[in-house]
């Protein structure tokens, strides 16, 4: 299970980087990249949920573990609010929600790297 988990949080990051990347680099908010952004969130929480499971259900109070329950919440505001942005046309947040991904996903991938040093 162990594996699985660090494959799902492997292929998040892929995912997030590619997409959040792109979008910061265009500067404005894609259909592909909510669809990115959902399926990245998918394989997240997929994966923490496991973690959690094999951590033995217990909520540790630690930087990696609150950063991380943060990075999953600000993920998950991404993709929905990636989905409503593109869904209601609203042209003046397609251009400015790079922002708001890129800060969500450095706070990610402080999480992902701060997991990787304190749990190897």
């Amino acid at each position: 299970m162990l594996v699985f988990s660090i494959i799902l949080i492997s292929l998040a990051l892929i995912i997030y980087t590619i997409s959040i990347l792109n979008e910061f680099r265009r500067k404005t908010l894609l259909p592909w990249h909510a669809i990115m952004f959902c399926i990245g969130f998918s394989f997240d929480l997929a994966s923490t949920i496991i973690m959690y499971k094999l951590g033995g259900s217990n909520i540790t109070v630690s930087l990696h573990g609150t950063l991380g329950y943060i990075a999953l919440l600000l993920m998950l505001i991404n993709a929905i609010g990636s989905v409503i942005i593109l869904n209601k046309k609203h042209e003046n947040l397609l251009i400015q929600f790079y922002k708001f991904s890129f800060f969500a996903w450095i706070i990610w991938v402080i999480s992902y790297i701060l997991g990787m040093v304190t749990h190897m």
